[in-house]
This record gives C-alpha cells, sequence and structure tokens, in this order.
C-alpha cells in the first residue's frame, strides 16, 4: 500500500489518538523519506484490520505479506543479503532466538520496552533477559468447551482425554479436536517429561508419548478433521460436534457465540506469540519502531481482540478485551514457551510427519522416535 493510498477514516480517529500517545505520528510531519517497508505474516482479514490501524497513523506503508509456513527462511534469507530489507517486520517468538544469535536485529529504544507490556508479552519479546523486538500478540493451547459442557476433572492432558470418552454418543462419536501436530503433541511430551529438544525427545518417555497422541486421536478424533482446516474446525464446533477442543486464539475467529464458550488451562501447553522486530539492515528503523508501537497500541490491540480474538499484549488492552479473550489470557497463564533455541522452529517438520505416521499406523510410537531422533542430528550444532 502506498502512502498516497492512506487516507483518515473517521471512525478511526480513536486509533489514531492512541497511536500518537505511543509514540507513533498521527500527520505526515514525521513521516519517513519512503514508505516504511513491513514484511508481515497477517492472515487475509487481520491484513485489513492492520490497514486501517496504520491508515489512521498517517504513516506511508508498503505492507508485503510473506506466507507463515516460509516465513522464517524468507526473513533470514532476506536479512542475510541485506538487500531490500524491511524496516520492520512481524514475526514468530520461536524465530526470535536464531535472528538474535545470528545479529540480524535490532534493540528496541528503551521507552518502548516500559510501556504496560503484560509479562507473558514480555517474556516473549525479550532474550537473555535483553529486549529485541515489541510483542504484537500472546498466543498458546487452551481447553474450549461450551459451557453447558462439564470441565475436566483436572487441566491434566490424561483427564481432559478421560472427559472427551465420557461426552462419546451415536450423535457425537468423535468428540475431541486436536491437529496432528507437532506443536499440539507438546502437552503429551510434557507430561510424559519431554519437550521438544533433541535432549529431551528419545527416551521411553518420548516413545510413550507418542502412543498415548496416537492413540487419543485415533479414538476421539474424526478422521477427516486431523489436519490443519481451520474452516472445517470452525465449522464443527458452531455445528456441535465437537464437546472439547483444544485450540489457540487464532482458531476460534469464526466461532459464533463466544460469549458461550469456557476456555480453561492445559498442563504443559505450549504459550508463544507474534512479534513486531526492526532488521539490524533497516534502512529506516526509527520509523520501523513507530510503525511497531502504532499496532501495538491499546486501541489497536482492542480491535484485534474483538476481531480475532487475538489476546492483547497490552495491560490496559487486556482489562477492556471482550471476556473470552480475558479467558484465554488467564488460561496461557500457566503455559510454558517452547525451549528458546535457534533450532526449535526447525524441530516441527519431522516431528508433524512422524506423529501421522503414528496416527495412521504406518509406524510404531519407537519407530517415530527413532526416526525423528536420526532427523534431528542434523540440526543439533557440533
Amino acid at each position: 500500500m502506498s502512502a498516497a493510498a492512506l487516507r483518515l477514516h473517521p471512525a478511526l480517529a480513536l486509533l489514531c489518538g492512541v497511536a500518537a500517545s505511543a509514540g507513533a505520528a498521527c500527520t505526515r510531519d514525521r513521516s519517513p523519506t519512503r514508505p516504511i517497508r513491513f514484511l508481515h505474516t497477517f492472515g487475509a482479514a487481520e491484513t485489513e484490520l492492520a490497514n486501517a490501524t496504520i491508515a489512521g497513523t498517517g504513516l506511508g506503508v508498503d505492507g508485503r505479506l510473506v506466507p507463515f509456513a516460509r516465513g522464517q527462511q524468507v526473513i533470514r534469507d532476506q536479512l542475510t543479503a541485506g538487500r531490500d530489507c524491511p524496516d520492520l517486520m512481524r514475526i514468530d517468538a520461536t524465530w526470535l532466538p536464531s535472528l538474535v544469535a545470528a545479529h540480524l536485529l535490532q534493540r528496541p529504544p528503551e521507552a518502548a520496552t516500559t510501556a504496560d507490556w503484560t509479562p507473558a508479552a514480555r517474556e516473549l519479546a525479550q532474550q537473555g533477559g535483553t529486549w529485541w523486538a515489541l510483542p504484537q500478540a500472546v498466543d498458546g493451547l487452551v481447553v474450549v468447551r461450551a459451557t453447558g459442557t462439564p470441565a475436566p476433572p483436572s487441566t491434566a492432558i490424561a483427564d481432559l482425554a478421560a472427559a472427551a470418552r465420557a461426552a462419546r454418543t451415536s450423535a457425537r462419536p468423535f468428540p475431541l479436536e486436536v491437529r496432528v501436530d507437532s506443536y499440539w503433541f507438546v502437552p503429551w511430551l510434557r507430561a510424559a517429561g519431554g519437550d521438544l529438544a533433541p535432549e529431551r525427545f528419545g527416551d521411553v518417555a518420548a516413545v510413550a508419548a507418542v502412543d498415548a497422541f496416537a492413540t487419543t486421536v485415533r479414538e476421539l478424533v474424526a478422521p477427516e478433521q486431523r489436519g490443519t482446516d481451520v474452516a472445517a474446525e470452525a465449522r464443527r464446533w458452531n455445528d456441535g460436534e465437537i464437546a472439547y477442543w483444544i485450540a489457540g486464539p487464532w482458531q476460534l475467529a469464526a466461532v459464533r457465540a463466544r460469549d458461550d464458550l469456557a476456555i480453561t488451562a492445559l498442563t504443559g501447553a505450549p504459550r508463544g506469540g507474534q512479534l513486531l522486530a526492526v532488521p539490524a539492515c533497516a534502512a529506516q528503523p526509527d520509523a520501523g519502531w513507530r510503525l511497531a508501537e502504532a499496532l501495538t497500541a491499546p486501541a489497536a490491540e482492542r480491535a484485534f481482540a474483538d476481531a480475532f480474538a487475538t489476546i492483547p499484549t497490552r495491560a490496559s488492552a487486556l482489562a477492556d478485551a471482550p471476556a473470552a479473550v480475558r479467558a484465554l489470557a488467564t488460561a496461557l497463564d500457566s503455559a510454558q514457551l517452547l525451549p528458546r533455541s535457534p533450532i526449535t522452529p526447525l524441530l516441527f517438520d519431522d516431528l508433524n510427519a512422524a506423529l501421522a505416521a503414528a496416527v495412521e499406523g504406518d509406524a510404531t510410537a519407537a519407530e517415530v522416535v527413532a526416526g525423528v531422533r536420526r532427523g534431528w542430528q542434523r540440526q543439533v550444532p557440533r
């Protein structure tokens, strides 16, 4: 989007005012000499809201989308080359350690780090106790059910599975929703004493975790719903086919009647989020940070919370967020970050395919663990 295409809409006056108070410009007096290059991973609908927020600041922005699945590699290659470098980028929190280790990021202004960030948000944006980004959203996995559905006896994964079994009926033969994905596997892995790290994957506990996960999915999750079809997940929920849903905030945007959701914690659940970072090669770092402050202003965060159930990173925005969003944040208080290692994001692909093989019966749990261990050896620094 070009600077000329951005106009202040009356409905965005509040966004503009709050952005200005956060340090972002709402006039063109402080605009950079060229549009701010913003490389982001927003979905299509999120991009529209981000564009509206940016329009309210008066900043000229050239926004470019990179698909999330390829985001880390595309961003790493672009920053390493140092050509056509963005002034700001939206990244997953698991990508931060690798970018910091490669000296590809600039630290944010100290004043920006003193905002009313929530504790979970502060943890996301730091590596080794040092701020490297501004947190844009907190996410992770929780248990979602309708308010009339009995709560599991505890937050343990075994009790959730037991509650789902008790909820089985002829009309609801597959009452649990969980993706066959390494991120969703983390609660099972942590329940067995492991984690998403090479040194904590490969013993008897990991084999037990894979076996328990595969057994639960085969028994309780609809065969056609073991992938990553977000629209189908929301449809099944809205049609009452799911009793218990292991989900993240980003999956609830299409859910009807969010006020009817009961949201609770899941022991061992991972917590993560999205960050706004300025590359070391940015030509206009100050402008990049102004855009980051605008996108994390309380009014902007409240707009994302209303539209997409995004968990705000500012305490003032979270306090004004819808009840379901506040419940999400509370449920994630006990969740834990994945290991803050540069190789953590590289471990997902091998494990995703291996878990699918275990669920479909194409490999035993022991074979899965042995194969993943061999695949991960190439990622471990020597």
